[in-house]
């Protein structure tokens, strides 16, 4: 009996987890079809049978972290050889167990109950009620306790796996009572049962994003500088000109070719922002690939605009167009996703007027678009109606200087509010 093991994920993706089954120990199996799905952070990637077979015992289950060269499941080829694609073909290979304990596995060893980590979190004056040892389980502290937990653990106001109780202070300099009390504990309980809860497991894309997140939120020193731009012209641009653009190239003119030729004109002037942080070096990228925050079924992704300053207004269009395509299908290859310079992402398509986005490592800046709104504003003396759009550039000020990420911003807004001469120019 062969294995089918879990492939490479590509650059700088280390893990991923199992996604579903499409077939179940004892399912036959023809070449091309597939037989498991992955998920990354990054894209879902379905693992393919490489020759006609049967399917062996699965030694994965659903949302089971994987690693590259983890054994999936065991897989019997229809004759004696097959080649080593995704499947390990030494007949003296052994099985490899599946992970008991990983980031994404569910184990119900060392459940406590809440009354248990009440009596051995008292101390001092304060209870510490760590409600990661809970687990809801009615056969061990019945459907009262069960509820309790799950709100406890599901309430929008606990930001942290320890909730810590103080009793009040009498201002004399000690406390009012040394512990929470086995009346206040129950109070507890009491308030919190029967409270409506949903669980959802997290997705693996969803948890390493998570991750990722908070690594930057820990190491970057990240910074925004806000502007507002004025969408006269390149709204007007694209009514006077947005039907024999269709026609001349077979795809719609949009606003984000607008905007990412606006800001290769910005990186170009400031290429620090085009940077990265390597150590106590600092890269210099002398290309542009501009990721794209693209929102999908299963998350939002990042594609990528590759050698963007080599591109017309009608290639990048024909890309991002591609790439709506791909997050609506869900077929994103990890090549799609991965080496981007400088990140753009658009909260307006969803009505946000203004946000602070976060960089995409190990990129110093990415740039949020808001949505559109008419205002009043003076022009050339004069009080008019404008399309506006605030912008926002958040950057790593290890990196990049307050002065430089400021007028990055403003060369952005300079260069859409002069369309016409950005698009010829492109």
């Amino acid at each position: 009996m062969k294995e089918i093991v879990a492939p490479d994920f590509g650059e700088s993706v280390f893990e991923a987890s199992v996604g579903r089954w499409f077939k179940a120990e004892g399912d036959t199996v023809q070449t091309g079809e597939p037989i498991v799905e992955l998920h990354t952070d990054k894209a879902v990637q379905e693992i393919n049978a490489i020759r006609d077979g049967t399917v062996g015992m699965l030694l994965k289950n659903v949302d089971d972290v994987v690693r590259p060269g983890d054994a999936l499941c065991e897989f019997q080829p229809g004759d004696a050889t097959i080649p080593n694609a995704i499947a390990d073909l030494n007949d003296d290979a052994a099985i490899e167990e599946p992970e008991q304990v990983s980031e994404a596995t569910v184990t119900d060893e060392g459940d406590v109950s809440l009354q248990e980590v009440v009596e051995k979190s008292e101390d001092d004056g304060f209870v510490e009620i760590d409600f990661s040892q809970l687990v809801n389980t009615e056969s061990q502290q019945g459907p009262q306790d069960a509820a309790a937990v799950e709100m406890a653990e599901g309430a929008a106001d606990v930001t942290s796996d320890a909730v810590v109780a103080r009793p009040p202070s009498d201002h004399s300099g000690t406390d009012a009572s040394s512990t929470l009390n086995r009346n206040q504990v129950s109070e507890l309980r009491q308030i919190l049962a029967g409270k409506p809860v949903r669980r959802e497991r997290l997705s693996r894309r969803r948890l390493t994003a998570a991750r990722l997140m908070a690594q930057v939120q820990a190491e970057a020193v990240m910074t925004t500088t806000y502007n507002e731009v004025d969408m006269y012209e390149v709204i007007r641009i694209r009514r006077e000109f947005g039907e024999s653009f269709i026609e001349s190239h077979g795809v719609k003119l949009g606003f984000m070719s607008f905007f990412v030729k606006a800001v290769l004109n910005g990186l170009k002037s400031f290429p620090i922002l085009n940077a990265e942080l390597d150590g106590d070096e600092l890269v210099y990228k002398d290309f542009y690939d501009i990721g794209i925050a693209v929102a999908s079924d299963h998350g939002l992704v990042v594609p990528v605009v590759r050698e963007a300053d080599q591109k017309t207004f009608a290639e990048v269009e024909r890309e991002i167009r591609g790439f709506s395509e791909k997050a609506r299908t869900g077929s994103f290859a990890l090549t799609d996703l991965v080496g981007g310079t400088f990140t753009i992402t658009n909260g307006g398509v969803f009505g946000s007027m203004m946000s602070t986005p976060i960089l995409n490592p190990p990129q110093v800046g990415i740039l949020g678009m808001h949505n559109i709104v008419d205002r009043a504003v003076i022009v050339d003396g004069e009080i008019a109606v404008r399309p506006m759009m605030y912008l926002a550039v958040t950057y790593d000020h290890r990196v990049v200087e307050g002065a430089q990420a400021v007028q990055f911003l403003i060369r952005i807004k300079e260069s859409l509010e002069s369309a016409e001469a950005l698009m010829l120019g492109g």
